[in-house]
């Protein structure tokens, strides 16, 4: 018994799970590395405080220093889990062996 001609394949299933496991791998990757820069420049970085008191200039500095540590934590973990996510499930989406003879 044939498969019908408009079912997909196993190669095809295969390609297509590839597809999106490397794409949702690539996003936590690339969200996580925009959030960590963010963090960093967050943490480094120093807010403009023209035109406020010191006080004010205070609390600014602290709350970007805090979220910027939230943002650098959370970034690379991101990051991490979008490299753990490609490296535990690439033993399973790898093409099957060729048929033997």
């Amino acid at each position: 018994m044939t498969a019908a001609p408009n079912s997909p394949d196993r190669s095809t299933l295969t390609r297509l799970a590839r597809a999106a496991l490397f794409g949702l791998c690539a996003g936590l990757f690339s969200g996580g590395l925009l959030l960590l820069f963010f963090g960093l420049r967050g943490l480094f970085g120093r807010p403009d405080c023209a035109g406020l008191s010191e006080l004010e200039c205070e609390v600014i500095l602290d709350a970007a220093t805090h979220i910027g540590r939230v943002q650098t934590l959370c970034g690379g973990a991101l990051m991490a889990l979008g490299l753990c996510v490609i490296v535990l499930t690439r033993p399973y989406l790898s093409p099957p062996p060729p048929p033997q003879p």
